[in-house]
């Protein structure tokens, strides 16, 4: 594309920045998604400078095949060599905005743009100047949609200290990629950028790159036409090899269960959670249903258990043995009250040992003595001075939701009380939680949601990030998605889902919000503090294996007889 080819001129009212209107030359001018540049002077005093712009919709229309005229049309047919006339060719156009000479920000115009200004197209040289990124500080996400192919790839940058510390969210309906998404994300953060991240893996979709105990690669880069993405590839690969030979790499935590063995080939770590590092606030959550008597009855319990045995870590099973018991100890015990004493029902402890043991036996994550050791937070997400990056999953694959947010929210929860220690800090880190309406969905009190919506009001200060990944947004609670400052929309058609993020979220301008139903799989509109402007992206190849792709049904199904 020469830099100065001419496509059209503004008209009308230029007041509007986020619907400029334009007549095109002719029909191959331009497409819509592609990038506009149009000279504009804000000050009398200051030079003028090309604004970007992007088209997000073009109109044709011929007064030969008026939809006025019916069934008329049938009969209209030009003679050969016939030029075709009555065409009018309208575009509508978003500003992206100027680049400031002296601070390199980008700014909206607030001088309207000066109607019957050309515009013209832009170049691979132009644009590359104006998304300008520090490598050092930055992962590439994709390339630039109509940017992606030949020699005017234009990669795009996310910058990861934004990224990580002002949150992100991911949104899109299912098979749009959002998790190979997120997947080319973590890889980068990790190996690249050499972070922390832990993933709460509910489908064990990120754990497929760790099946066997060895790391699997993506092999297939054959198609990949940008050179330096391939190449950036093959590092991050070899990166995690020299990762994984330090003691960094791929970890996995499972719950206690063979089926997680064989899986991992047994180098998957078991996750043994001290329940008694939840508040009494939490058994609600934890054990819903449960009766005032019932709630006494455990309140007692605990801490008991907890004077009992007044060294951590304890052993869930004896708090299950205390509540099964006949009470006795518990009456007697000094440091309660005669009312507490009457109070402890045999029938109520009865139904609250047994509601603990549905947790325990449908989470199989918590400590007890035949495990050993505690998990330990301190080498899950590794200590400051340990200078080697991991990609942690937890492989939630089979639990019930019940089970799924108590281990979430535990290990979220221990994660903030070592960010918050001053005396033993650990590496900032950055957690992803997948399904994220199922924990911390919109009007349900869920024990997960407590810790996000913690995280997302307070984790910026200690170095904790995270993503919410969701195919309803619609049902993701309003707090959490509002901190997210980065936020990465793919595919979505659902109208419920869409007004939501435009309520939640003012990064999404209505031209923004009508591009998402018609983007195709693995295109993306990343608007955000991690980028300079809003930008469609064609995301690009994951490093490691990836398990969310959908099984070809017909093919493992084969032929009856073959």
């Amino acid at each position: 594309m020469s830099q100065e080819k001419y496509i059209g001129k503004l008209i009308g009212n230029t007041g509007n920045p986020n619907d400029l209107k334009m007549v095109l030359q002719d029909s191959f001018s331009a497409r819509r998604g592609e990038f506009v540049k149009i000279l504009h002077q804000e000050r009398p005093d200051e030079q003028p400078t090309y604004v970007l712009g992007r088209i997000t919709s073009i109109s044709r229309s011929n007064i030969l095949y008026n939809s006025d005229l019916g069934e008329g049309l049938n009969s209209i047919e030009l003679l050969p060599g016939t030029q075709m006339t009555g065409e009018t060719l309208f575009a509508s156009i978003e500003l992206v905005g100027y680049k400031e000479p002296a601070t390199g920000q980008i700014r909206i115009p607030r001088r309207p743009l000066d109607p019957g200004s050309k515009v013209y197209g832009v170049d691979y040289e132009f644009l590359s100047k104006f998304y300008q990124f520090d490598e050092n500080k930055s992962i590439a996400i994709g390339n630039l949609i109509g940017y992606e192919r030949g020699e005017n790839i234009v990669p795009v940058y996310l910058d990861v200290n934004k990224l990580v510390t002002e949150h992100l969210a991911v949104l899109a309906m299912t098979g749009s990629g959002k998790s190979y998404t997120v997947g080319r994300i973590i890889e980068r953060l990790v190996a690249q950028m050499n972070g922390t991240v832990v993933v709460f893996d509910t489908h064990g979709e990120y754990g497929k790159a760790f099946e066997k105990g060895d790391i699997h690669f993506n092999t297939n880069l054959d198609h990949i036409e940008d050179e330096k993405d391939r190449e950036s590839i093959l590092f991050i690969q070899e990166r995690f090899r020299a990762l994984q030979a330090a003691g960094g790499g791929i970890h996995v935590y499972t719950p206690q269960m063979e089926e997680f063995d064989y899986k991992y080939a047994g180098k998957n770590k078991h996750l043994a959670l001290q329940f008694d590092r939840f508040e009494m606030d939490d058994f609600e959550e934890i054990l819903p249903g449960l009766t005032e008597p019932q709630q006494r009855v455990l309140d007692v319990a605990i801490r008991y258990w907890k004077y009992k045995y007044p060294h951590p870590p304890r052993d869930i099973k004896d708090l299950r043995e205390l509540l099964s018991g006949d009470l006795e100890e518990l009456r007697g015990w000094d440091e309660i009250t005669e009312a507490e004493a009457r109070a402890l029902s045999g029938r109520s402890a009865a139904v609250a040992s047994m509601k603990l043991n549905r947790v325990i036996n449908e989470a199989r994550s918590f400590y007890t003595k035949a495990i050993g050791e505690p998990t330990d937070i301190y080498k899950l997400i590794g200590e400051m001075n340990e200078k080697y990056g991991r990609l942690i999953i937890i492989d939630l694959q089979g639990l019930s939701d019940d089970a799924k947010q108590i281990v979430t929210a535990l290990v979220s929860s221990e994660i903030m009380r070592a960010a918050a220690d001053k005396q033993r800090p650990i590496r900032p880190c950055f957690l992803v939680y997948e399904e994220g309406h199922n924990y911390a969905p919109a009007g349900t009190p869920t024990i997960s949601k407590k810790i996000i919506k913690k995280i997302a009001a307070e984790g910026r200060k200690f170095g904790v990030g995270f993503a919410i990944v969701s195919q309803r947004p619609s049902k993701l609670d309003a707090d959490v998605t509002s901190q997210c400052n980065t936020i990465i929309t793919m595919r979505l058609k659902n109208p419920d889902d869409q007004r939501f993020i435009t309520k939640t979220s003012d990064m999404l301008t209505k031209a923004d919000i009508d591009e998402l139903p018609s983007l195709s799989t693995g295109e993306a509109l990343i608007t955000g503090r991690s980028i300079p402007a809003p930008l469609l992206v064609k995301v690009g190849t994951k490093a490691l294996v990836h398990g969310g792709q959908s099984p070809e049904v017909v093919k493992e199904w084969g032929v009856f007889g073959g």
